[in-house]
């Protein structure tokens, strides 16, 4: 099949300018449309191009994404990756397993929606890590929840009250693109160049979203579950699709679960209102604790404020205050073993 060309795929001025000004000024250069183990498919050169990644890039937390921007030698015999060029934005959670390290979603994403069913799934709670992680990628986040035509009017706007008190500035939209109900509420964040990205849980419907948004069957969807009335996962891999109108969606696997890879800062975009009270604390490095003259603890005690958003706030503050203590800590045996090893503090055998 052919690809799109460049320009299609979102490749602007800027990055060319990077392009051009760089060490690989002249070489070839495609979006990464699909990422396997050691192998990338690489959209922008006419056929898809399968290239394989050198041993410096195979390493998780190295690794490209879907969405990346890869500089490539093409073949013969086989394609490989040089490259990646710097992303704009990054969607990124910590990686499962002992050893605390990131794992790449999707890059160079201009919108995320995060997906929740108004099923066994919704959660709160889960929206706002969900919220948290989009903040910290600097993409744009949409709140998007399908299956809204099982419930009745009045459920769908408690529904909306509850979700829009944990969003602050995210829109929230009640969909259901099978009992049409809003069906093309994302239109809105679709335009040509655009480029989208789907998280959330197994079955929420994502793929069902992609479907529609593409007119056509893009994706394998199945029947919800009889015991719970949950969808169940199809989508395997993360992808990369272009819909006619000419934006660009990323369809990712369902999440069992999202553990945070960010810092703090990523906070005050998922907890504006929290961020916004902290502000007329007395200290400005208020821990909302036993602190005197702390506004977060007043909000509380007058009601102005949720306690189980106050509670799952300072829970993911303690998550996200961990993993940096704990990737600082594996920084310093790293550079410690360098040093006994003779190498420089900070590098890699084999790393970029």
């Amino acid at each position: 099949m052919s690809t799109p060309n460049l320009q299609a795929l979102g490749w602007d001025a800027a990055w060319a300018d990077w392009l051009a000004s760089s060490k690989y000024a002249g070489a070839a250069v495609g979006r990464v449309a699909r990422m396997e183990t050691s192998v990338v498919t690489l959209w922008g050169a006419g056929e898809p191009v399968l290239a394989q990644l050198p041993t410096r890039l195979k390493a998780p937390e190295d690794r490209p994404a879907v969405g990346d921007w890869a500089v490539f030698q093409p073949g013969p015999p086989t394609a490989k990756v040089r490259d990646i060029l710097p992303r704009r934005t990054l969607f990124e959670r910590r990686a499962a397993g002992r050893r605390t390290q990131r794992q790449v979603v999707a890059a160079n994403v201009d919108v995320v929606f995060v997906v929740s069913g108004l099923d066994g799934d919704f959660n709160p709670r889960r929206i706002e890590r969900y919220l948290a992680a989009v903040a910290h990628s600097k993409a744009r986040p949409v709140v998007m929840l399908t299956k809204a035509g099982a419930l009745s009017e009045g459920q769908r706007a408690r529904v909306r009250a509850d979700s829009e008190a944990v969003a602050g500035e995210a829109p929230v939209h009640l969909i259901d693109v099978i009992d049409r109900v809003e069906p093309d509420a994302a239109e809105q964040y679709l335009g040509e160049g655009t480029t989208a990205a789907l998280v959330g849980s197994s079955g929420v419907g994502k793929s069902t979203l992609l479907n529609h948004w593409a007119g056509e069957q893009r994706q394998e969807t199945r029947e919800v579950r009889a015991r719970d009335g949950r969808g169940q996962h199809t989508t395997t891999h993360r992808e990369l699709f272009v819909l006619q109108g000419g934006a660009l969606v990323i369809d990712t696997p369902g999440m069992r679960e999202l553990a945070l890879w960010a810092d703090t800062s990523a906070l005050e975009g998922a907890f504006p209102d929290i961020e916004h009270l902290a502000g007329a604390c007395r200290f400005n490095d208020c821990r909302h604790g036993a602190e005197p003259s702390c506004a977060v603890r007043q909000a509380l005690a007058q009601g102005e404020l949720d306690s189980a958003r106050f509670e799952s706030y300072l829970a993911l503050r303690e998550e996200v205050e961990a993993t940096s203590a704990e990737v600082e800590a594996q920084r310093r045996r790293s550079d410690a073993r360098s040093q006994r090893l003779g190498r420089r503090p900070g590098s890699r055998s084999g790393r970029r």
